[in-house]
């Protein structure tokens, strides 16, 4: 049966000396370019070697002639294309009226992927089983593969993808041809094979499957990490508005232990602990409860999608005394009673546990995680000691008794 027919043409002489365009010229520096069309997607993803290149939409074959599944490679190229009609014995010749547009780039004798001269068709399942593309994308495409170029035709309903900019999104699409259904596990699955375990929750990927959505649906993003200037090979991820930390790249780059609790899912650092998340095979802390462990200074660059955790380092009298440093108002704090300890000063509590009282004295202190914090701006206006915030070298280096 005829599907798609082509006469090579003179133009076939030709191709050497077509200009490609701008774009076309970058992608020209394509590596081992490998073409993946997707039927229920209805989508040809160009990639170099293992990385992703560019998506382009496609039109596929109508449900009475599919397009064919499985393995292939380019065969044929040609430029302005001449087109029988299956069964109508009248040629076609290159132009606006053609249906094949103005490249031909052949996988099987009568298959092959080319433009279009009806762009609403894209999208669609239409054709008589060839693959059709946008004109400037066939054109595009068209300087790209070589012969040779490897092309698969998959019937994938399930696609996940974690995009350049590191957002994760999935997409159920369609059973254009009645081949496949798809389940909750078969989600689950491919979530799994791309570790992205536990980062959807199950209602969610419910709603997706009942809704068939035909695009893909971000559900988390994963961004780059630097702990104390070192920039980590792990990523953290956001999920809901949420920041989640992989505990374990970042306690090696604090050069800190941390205890894992299997059975109660907690996290411990020293004396403090924090629920744990585990996703895929990674554990995760919310940036809040990382605060907790570590304390510290956390700064977001939105242009390099990158978290910059800091610790802090506590001075007295030039000698380490601990790194437990949080920001209260916008104001650095450190532990008041292990402070109020190294004056060698008594330390109460009042009623409420808003204040220290030392040596009959209330000083006011902020609780978090049912420690008690004061900010180093009160230490010089209730000790008399001396203060200095050393942003460069991330140290609060405090001196007493300070003499002018």
């Amino acid at each position: 049966m005829y599907v798609c027919r082509v006469v090579i043409s003179v133009a076939l002489l030709l191709i050497m000396i077509v200009a490609p365009t701008a774009q076309a010229q970058q992608l020209q520096s394509v590596l081992s370019p490998e073409i993946i069309i997707n039927l229920p997607s209805r989508t040809l993803t160009l990639y170099s070697g293992e990385t992703l290149v560019k998506e382009y939409p496609i039109a596929i074959g109508k449900p009475s002639t599919p397009t064919p599944l499985g393995s292939f490679a380019i065969i044929q190229k040609e430029v302005n294309p001449v087109w029988i009609p299956p069964g109508k014995g009248y040629v076609v010749p290159s132009g606006p009226d053609n249906p094949l547009g103005y490249r031909w780039m052949g996988f099987l004798p009568l298959y092959g992927v080319h433009g279009t001269n009806a762009p609403w068709a894209i999208g669609l399942a239409v054709s008589n089983g060839c693959v059709r593309m946008l004109e400037e994308d066939a054109e595009e495409l068209y300087e790209v593969v070589r012969y040779g170029t490897p092309l698969k035709i998959t019937y994938e309903r399930v696609k996940v993808r974690v995009d350049e900019s590191g957002q994760a999104s999935i997409g159920i699409y369609p059973d254009v041809y009645g081949y496949r259904q798809v389940s909750l596990a078969d989600v689950k699955n491919k979530l799994v094979e791309y570790g992205l375990t536990g980062m959807a929750s199950e209602s969610f990927l419910i709603k997706q499957l009942q809704d068939e959505p035909d695009k893909q649906i971000a559900f988390a993003k994963f961004f780059n990490l630097k702990v104390n200037d070192k920039v980590l090979n792990e990523h953290g991820v956001i999920i809901d508005d949420v920041l989640y930390i992989p505990i374990w790249p970042v306690a090696t780059a604090k050069k800190s232990n941390v205890v894992w609790n299997d059975a109660t899912r907690t996290i411990a650092i020293d004396k403090q602990s924090a629920p744990g998340v585990i996703m895929g095979d990674v554990i995760y802390v919310t940036l809040a409860n990382l605060d907790k462990l570590y304390g510290g200074q956390n700064s977001w660059d939105s242009n390099e999608n990158l978290l910059e955790i800091n610790q802090i380092n506590v001075l007295f009298n030039g000698k380490f005394v601990a790194s437990d440093v949080r920001t209260i108002n916008n104001v650095l704090a450190v532990p008041a009673t292990q402070f109020v300890a190294l004056l060698g000063q008594k330390v109460s509590w009042d009623a409420s546990k808003q204040n220290l009282l030392v040596d009959g004295g209330a000083i006011p202190i902020t609780m978090l995680d049912d420690r008690a914090y004061l900010q180093i701006t009160k230490i010089n206006e209730f000790f008399k000691a001396h203060v200095y915030w050393n942003e460069s070298a991330r140290t609060i280096e405090i001196t007493y008794p300070f003499k002018n």
